[in-house]
């Protein structure tokens, strides 16, 4: 959580410099809310697997260059919380109920760790979903809105950054015991002890428009892309050999979601 405040005290106080006036559009209004519904939908494709095998002081490598993780679409509930510098000009603020994302695996890992399945390795796709992690995504986003306040329909465009910390990761009910059938080696006892997936920091960039029902209610959809990208790491260990991190791995996640989204707001 401390990134979290590195990257957005900056960004709070650079907005800041913009209040000092106490700003607001023609028609007295500085602040909007906004509720509505996110709609995610990660683009991003697997990035390779990279690890070791720890049986001995030397680790083995292990990597499956062709495998990896994917994110599942996803839904959830946001707030937007705007300040208008002028007539045209907002600085977003995007919170909401973080969702939880299903991660998906790709590709074959673990190839040749046992002669007992002639070294075939675990499909990760078989394994179903690998867990879930909530992720929390602030974004703060600078906006330009065409027309007038007395405008009905208002397009706009606009650009940020978003802030990506995940927690609580939840591993799948299947895999620990997929994990040992499929190497053919139950007797290694396998378990995933640990996943960790690195914070990260996007570029966003947002189209959409309001279309005004009154001069404080309105109605507003955006199409939002963030490039983010991010690292997750995991050690499984073996109770035969005692070992916690009897394997460790890890492996670079793209996300780059196009998120949607559809809200009613109130300006005051």
């Amino acid at each position: 959580m401390k990134k979290i405040v590195k990257v957005l005290i900056p960004a709070a106080l650079l907005s800041c410099a913009f209040t000092t006036s106490h700003a607001a559009t023609s028609d007295g209004k500085s602040f909007s809310v906004s509720a509505g519904w996110l709609h995610i939908m990660p683009q991003g494709k697997t990035q390779g697997v990279s690890g070791s095998l720890n049986v001995t002081s030397t680790p083995v490598p292990i990597n499956s260059p062709t495998a990896g993780f994917e994110i599942k679409d996803a839904d959830t509930a946001a707030l937007l919380f705007d300040y208008y510098v002028n007539d045209n000009v907002s600085l977003e603020l995007v919170t909401g109920v973080p969702p939880k994302m299903e991660i998906d695996g790709k590709g074959t890992i673990l190839k040749g760790i046992s002669a007992a399945n002639a070294g075939a390795g675990v499909d990760l796709s078989s394994l179903g979903d690998i867990g879930k992690v909530k992720a929390y995504t602030p974004a703060l986003i600078g906006k330009y809105q065409f027309g007038t306040v007395e405008s009905k329909f208002r397009p706009f465009v606009g650009a940020g950054i978003m802030y990506a910390h995940f927690s609580g990761f939840k591993l799948g009910s299947n895999v620990d015991s997929s994990l040992n059938s499929q190497v053919g080696a139950s007797q290694l006892g396998l378990s995933v002890n640990k996943v960790k997936i690195d914070d990260a920091v996007a570029p966003v960039a947002v189209i959409g428009a309001d279309f005004n029902i009154n001069k404080d209610w309105f109605v507003t959809g955006s199409v939002t892309y963030a490039h983010l990208k991010t690292r997750a790491k995991l050690d499984i260990g073996s109770s035969t050999y005692g070992n916690s991190e009897f394997i460790q791995g890890e492996s670079d996640i793209e996300i780059n979601p196009i998120v949607t989204y559809l809200g009613i707001g109130y300006r005051f």
